[in-house]
C-alpha cells in the first residue's frame, strides 16, 4: 500500500513535491534544512560524481505490486522521484499525473528528457490508459520476467501504443477485458500493410505485458492476446521468437572502403589545426561553441567510434584522461575506459589504436569551456537550493524544487564528459535560451552526416554504422576469423552470435547459412537423442552428468532435447565431443586428450571407444619409457589411469598382453 502521505488528496501530494522527504544526515554531512550554516558539498569537493544519488527510501515506500488497489489509492504512487544527496528526497512524477518524467530512472547520457517523457493521451477511455500504466509501473519496478525495465525500455511500448488504444476505441472497446485476439490480429494484419514488422510489434507490445500482469490491472485479458503464438511470430517478424541473431542478416550497412579513406583524411585535416583553433578561441576571436570547433568534436566522434567499435552510448560517456597506455612483453597496449550499460557490464576498458588517444586528448581541449560552464551552473543551483523560502516550490525562473535537485545530480555527472553540446531547447544559470548537454544519440547521428558532407561524401553516415564498419574490419584482417574471439570481447556481445552477425559479409547468401544451420541442428539432435537413451555409455565429465540426468523423468523429452540441440554448440575433437565453445581449455584439448578425459564440459561415447584404445596404448607405451626422468613417468601414470577410466565408463575390455605386443610391432614397421 502506499504511504500515508502520498495516498491523500492532491493537496497534500502536490506538497511532496514541493517539499523533501528527509532522512536524518550522517555523521559529518551537511543537513538538507534551509539556512543550515554547515559546510556543504558541492562540484568542487566532488568534481565528477558518475553515480547520482537515488531516492532509495522514497522508492522503496511504493508498492512493488498494484493488486488490490484502487484508482485513487494508485494515483498517489510514485513513480521517480529524486534525491538531493544529503537526505532530501522530492517526488518527480506520480502514477495519475498526465505525464511522467523518466529522466532520473536513466541510466545511458545520449538520451534526452523530452525522449523519455512520456505524455499520456486524452482521447481514449481512462480504464484503458489506466491499465496501460498499471503494466508499465509493474514492468519498471519488476519486470515480466523479474528483471526490472530501464527507462529507455519502457517509453518504447509507451511512445507507440496512442495508435493501437486509438484504435481499439474506434471500435467501442473501453477496456482490455472486451479486447479479444481477433481485434488484434486484424490490427496486425493491417498495420503490416504500411510499418514494418518491428515497428507493428511496438505498437502491440503493451498488450503483452498487460497479459503479463492480470493481477496489477483492473480490466485483465480474458484470452491470449496472440492466439497462442509468440508476440515476434503474431507480429511476421520472419517467423522468430526472440530478438537474438539467429536467423537474422546484418541490416546496417558497411561503410565503404573509399568513403572511409575520404572521412579519415578530413578528420585527420581537422585533428591538426585543432591546436591553432584551440589559440583563437582562447584569445577571445573564436566562442566556444563555433563551427569550426565543433567540426573538430566531430572528427573525433567519428574517429573513436569507427576505431574501437564501441556503441554510441559508450562513446559519449567518455570523460577527462580516461586512457591509458600499458607496455606488456615490449609491446604497448592503449586502453579507453567507459560505461557500459546494455549489458551491465558497469566499467569496461576498450583496445584502441595510438590515434584514438591522441584524438581524446585534443577532444578534452575542446571540453574545456564546456565543462567550466557545467561547474558554475552547479554552483548557482546549489546556491539557489540553500536560499530558497521555507514552502516555496520554486527557485529563480519558475523551476521547480525537484527539477533543479534532478538538474543539479544530472550537471554532476556530466561535468567532465567530453562530448557535449549546447541544447537550445532550455536555459541555464546564465539565461541565454541554451545549456550544455551531452551529445545525444540523434544529435551524434545528425552531426556525423554534417561530417560526411563536409568530406565529400554523399553516403548517410550514421552510428551504428561505425560499429559494423570496425567488425567487418577486424574480421577481414591478419587476425583472420580467430579475430571474432577478440571481437566479441571488445564490443562487449553477451553471444557469440551477435558477434558474427556484425562480422558477416553483406553480400553473403542468407539463405545458404540458414540451410547450413537447420542441418547441423538436426546432426547435433540425432547425437543428442543417442546420448540419451538408457543403454548408451558415455564418459566425461559432461558424459557423466547427462548419465544423472537420464534418471529424471522428462514430460517433453522432444522439446527439451529440441531446445538444447538449437542452444548448445558441440564440436568434435577427433575423441570426443566439446561443448564449451572457446572457454576452458581455450581448445587445447584437441591436441592433448588427457584433457577432455575429465572435463566438465565432454562428452565420451562408444563411437569414439577404438579411438580410446589407441590411446590407452599410447599412453602404455610412454609409459614404458624410463629414462626422462620422473616428470614424464608420472605424466604417463596420470594418462593411463585417465583413459582406463574413459574406457571402464564405455564398458570396453582393457587391451591384453597380446594386442599390447601386437600393437608394438605393427608401430615399428609402421
Amino acid at each position: 500500500m502506499p504511504n500515508r502521505q502520498l495516498s491523500e488528496p492532491h493537496s497534500r501530494r502536490d506538497k511532496a513535491l514541493a517539499e523533501p522527504r528527509k532522512t536524518k544526515p550522517k555523521k559529518g554531512e551537511a543537513s538538507s534544512g534551509t539556512g543550515s550554516t554547515k559546510r556543504r558539498s558541492s562540484v568542487i569537493d566532488k568534481p565528477l560524481i558518475r553515480e547520482r544519488p537515488r531516492a532509495s527510501k522514497l522508492l522503496a515506500s511504493q508498492p512493488v505490486s498494484l493488486a488490490g488497489l484502487t484508482q485513487a489509492e494508485r494515483n498517489s504512487i510514485v513513480v521517480t522521484a529524486v534525491s538531493d544527496g544529503r537526505g532530501g528526497e522530492y517526488a518527480v512524477s506520480f502514477f495519475g499525473d498526465p505525464e511522467w518524467n523518466l529522466f532520473p530512472e536513466q541510466v545511458t547520457k545520449n538520451r534526452t528528457k523530452s525522449h523519455l517523457t512520456i505524455k499520456w493521451p486524452t482521447d481514449v477511455p481512462r480504464a484503458l490508459l489506466n491499465d496501460v500504466k498499471a503494466a508499465l509501473y509493474c514492468a519498471l519496478r519488476r519486470g515480466p520476467h523479474g528483471k526490472p525495465w530501464g527507462a529507455n525500455s519502457l517509453v518504447v511500448p509507451a511512445k507507440s501504443m496512442p495508435h493501437l488504444l486509438r484504435h481499439l476505441t474506434s471500435l467501442g472497446i473501453t477496456d482490455f477485458s472486451q479486447v479479444r485476439a481477433l481485434h488484434l490480429s486484424d490490427y496486425i494484419s493491417e498495420s503490416k500493410r504500411t510499418v514494418a514488422p518491428d515497428a507493428v510489434r511496438k505498437r502491440v507490445e503493451i498488450v503483452e505485458l498487460i497479459w503479463h500482469f492480470p493481477k496489477d490491472v483492473l480490466h485483465p485479458l480474458v484470452e491470449h492476446p496472440w492466439g497462442g503464438e509468440k508476440l515476434f511470430r503474431a507480429c511476421g517478424r520472419d517467423g522468430a521468437e526472440t530478438d537474438g541473431p539467429t536467423g537474422r542478416t546484418g541490416k546496417t550497412p558497411v561503410i565503404p572502403r573509399q568513403v572511409q579513406r575520404d572521412l579519415f583524411a578530413y578528420c585527420e585535416a581537422r585533428l591538426d589545426e585543432a591546436e591553432m583553433l584551440f589559440q583563437m578561441r582562447d584569445s577571445g576571436k573564436y566562442g566556444p561553441n563555433a563551427s569550426q570547433l565543433i567540426a573538430v568534436r566531430d572528427a573525433v566522434l567519428y574517429l573513436t567510434q569507427v576505431t574501437s567499435g564501441m556503441r554510441n552510448s559508450e562513446s559519449v560517456d567518455l570523460t577527462n584522461n580516461c586512457w591509458r597506455t600499458e607496455v606488456r612483453n615490449e609491446v604497448s597496449f592503449h586502453w579507453v575506459r567507459t560505461k557500459e550499460t546494455k549489458t551491465g557490464r558497469g566499467v569496461v576498458d576498450f583496445l584502441v589504436p595510438p590515434e584514438a588517444l591522441r584524438a581524446l586528448a585534443i577532444l578534452q581541449r575542446y571540453a574545456g569551456p564546456l565543462q567550466a560552464r557545467l561547474l558554475e551552473e552547479a554552483h548557482w543551483l546549489e546556491v539557489q537550493l540553500q536560499q530558497r523560502a521555507i514552502g516555496d516550490g520554486f527557485i529563480e525562473g519558475g523551476v521547480t524544487v525537484p527539477e533543479a535537485v534532478e538538474r543539479l545530480n544530472h550537471v554532476r555527472e556530466i561535468g567532465q564528459h567530453l562530448f557535449l553540446s549546447l541544447d537550445k531547447t532550455h536555459s541555464d544559470h546564465l539565461g541565454t535560451g541554451s545549456r550544455v548537454e551531452v551529445m545525444s544519440v540523434l544529435a551524434c547521428c545528425s552531426q556525423l552526416r554534417v561530417l560526411a558532407r563536409a568530406a565529400g561524401c554523399e553516403w548517410k553516415l550514421a552510428n551504428y554504422q561505425c560499429r559494423r564498419t570496425f567488425s567487418y574490419n577486424v574480421a577481414n584482417s591478419r587476425l583472420g576469423r580467430m579475430g571474432l574471439v577478440f571481437l566479441k570481447w571488445q564490443l562487449k556481445h553477451s553471444t557469440m552470435s551477435w558477434t558474427q552477425l556484425y562480422a558477416s559479409n553483406p553480400y553473403q547468401d542468407l539463405g545458404l547459412y540458414r540451410e547450413m544451420e537447420a542441418e547441423q541442428i538436426e546432426a547435433r539432435l540425432g547425437l543428442i537423442e543417442g546420448w540419451m537413451q538408457s543403454d548408451a555409455p558415455l564418459s566425461g565429465g559432461a558424459g557423466r552428468k547427462i548419465l544423472r540426468t537420464r534418471a529424471t523423468p522428462v514430460r517433453h523429452s522432444r522439446d527439451l532435447l529440441q531446445y538444447t540441440a538449437e542452444a548448445v554448440e558441440i564440436r568434435n575433437t577427433g575423441h570426443a565431443w566439446c561443448l564449451s565453445g572457446t572457454r576452458i581449455c581455450q581448445g587445447q584439448g584437441v591436441y592433448e586428450p588427457m584433457n577432455c578425459a575429465g572435463c566438465s564440459q565432454a562428452v565420451i561415447d562408444s563411437d569414439q571407444a577404438t579411438t580410446w584404445q589407441m590411446i590407452h596404448l599410447e599412453n602404455l607405451r610412454l609409459a614404458a619409457v624410463t629414462d626422462c626422468g620422473p616428470a614424464v613417468v608420472q605424466k604417463a601414470q596420470r594418462a593411463i589411469r585417465r583413459s582406463e577410466e574413459v574406457l571402464r565408463d564405455l564398458h570396453v575390455p582393457l587391451p591384453s598382453d597380446s594386442q599390447i605386443e601386437v600393437y608394438e610391432k605393427a608401430r615399428r614397421h609402421s
